[in-house]
C-alpha cells in the first residue's frame, strides 16, 4: 500500500446561484450537481486515479449515498475494503451553495456522529499516511501502527482536541484559517515579521515541516529559518469546493513519488488551480496528464 488516507467521506449536493440569497424565498436550481466529497475521500480518489496504490479508512451509512461513495472510490482505483458501512447512521452529506459570480462556496455539513468502529487494516503498510482530523480514534491508531510512513495532516480548522495528531505528523499542511485560529495572527504577505511569528507559534504545535495554504495568494513553507512563498496560479474560479482536498491529495501523491518539497507544493497548487475551474469536489479532480501539461504551459 503506497498511500493510506484516514478521515471523512461525504456526499455533496451542490447548488450554483447567481444572486444573493434572501430568507423566506424559493430558489429553483436547475443545474444542481452531485458527487462524493470530503478531504480524505477526495485525496484518496485523486491518488488512486493518478495511479498510486491508495486506500481509505472512513465510514458511510448503509444508504444510497454511502453506496455511491464506495462505487465512486472503487471506480477511481481506491481500495475500499477499509470503509466501514455503519448500519445505525446515515451517510454524511453536505449542501453546498456556490456563488457563480466569484466561485466561493458556503457549506452546510451534516456529519455522522464520530465513534469508534472496527478497522480493516490494509494488507501492506503505507509509505504515506494522510489524515484530515476526522475519525480521531482511527487516526491515532493509524499513526501508531505505521510510524515509518510519511504522515501528513490536512488541517483546515484548529481544534484543541486534535493536539496529539497535530504534534505527531511529519507534515502539518494547514489552512490560513487554522494558522489564524491557532495563533491569533493574520497572514499578510507585506508583514514578514508577523509571518515569522506565525511560524514560530505554529512550531510549538508541530516541530516538523510546516506548510500554510493561503488561498488565491498561494502557499508558504519554512525551510530551516527561511520562509518561502509560492504564488498561486492565476485562474478564473468557478467553484472552490474541494480545492484544499485536492491540494493535499496531490501533496501525498508527490511525497510518495519522492518529489522535493518545492516541487510538491507547485504540483499540488497546479492541481488545486485546475480544480476550481470546474464545479464539484471529486468531479473537479484533474488528471495527472492535465496537471503536467498545465505546469509546462505556465512555466
Amino acid at each position: 500500500m503506497s498511500i493510506l488516507c484516514v478521515g471523512q467521506a461525504v456526499y455533496d449536493l451542490t447548488f450554483p446561484v447567481n444572486e444573493p440569497l434572501v430568507e423566506n424565498q424559493k430558489y429553483r436550481i436547475p443545474d444542481r450537481h452531485e458527487c462524493m466529497g470530503a478531504p480524505a475521500a477526495n485525496a484518496a480518489y485523486l491518488c488512486g486515479s493518478w495511479g498510486a496504490e491508495a486506500a481509505l479508512i472512513a465510514r458511510v451509512g448503509e444508504d444510497l449515498f454511502g453506496q455511491e461513495i464506495v462505487r465512486t472510490l472503487v471506480a477511481g482505483g481506491v481500495d475500499a475494503a477499509s470503509i466501514y458501512c455503519d448500519p445505525k447512521q446515515a451517510t454524511s452529506i453536505s449542501c453546498i451553495v456556490v456563488n457563480q459570480q466569484n466561485g466561493h462556496r458556503t457549506i452546510l455539513n451534516s456529519p455522522m456522529r464520530e465513534q469508534r468502529f472496527p478497522i480493516v487494516w490494509p494488507d501492506k503498510a503505507p509509505q504515506v499516511l494522510l489524515v484530515d482530523g476526522h475519525e480521531l480514534s482511527a487516526t491515532l491508531e493509524a499513526l501508531k501502527k505505521y510510524p515509518a510512513a510519511l504522515s501528513i495532516m490536512d488541517a483546515g480548522t484548529y481544534k484543541p482536541e486534535l493536539a496529539e495528531v497535530v504534534q505527531a505528523v511529519d507534515y502539518l499542511v494547514c489552512s490560513e484559517d487554522f494558522a489564524y485560529q491557532a495563533t491569533g495572527l493574520p497572514i499578510q504577505l507585506d508583514e514578514p515579521d508577523q509571518i515569522k511569528e506565525v511560524f514560530k507559534q505554529l512550531r510549538t504545535l508541530n516541530g516538523n515541516q510546516l506548510v500554510i495554504t493561503i488561498g488565491d495568494q498561494g502557499c508558504l513553507w519554512q525551510e530551516q529559518e527561511i520562509i518561502h512563498h509560492v504564488p498561486a496560479f492565476k485562474v478564473a474560479p468557478v467553484d472552490t469546493t474541494g480545492a484544499g482536498d485536492i491540494f493535499h491529495g496531490a501533496f501525498a501523491f508527490c511525497l510518495e513519488q519522492k518529489k522535493s518539497l518545492r516541487e510538491t507544493i507547485i504540483f499540488s497548487s497546479a492541481a488545486s488551480a485546475l480544480s476550481v475551474q470546474k464545479i464539484g469536489g471529486q468531479t473537479s479532480i484533474p488528471t495527472l496528464a492535465e496537471v503536467r501539461a498545465f505546469i509546462s504551459k505556465e512555466e
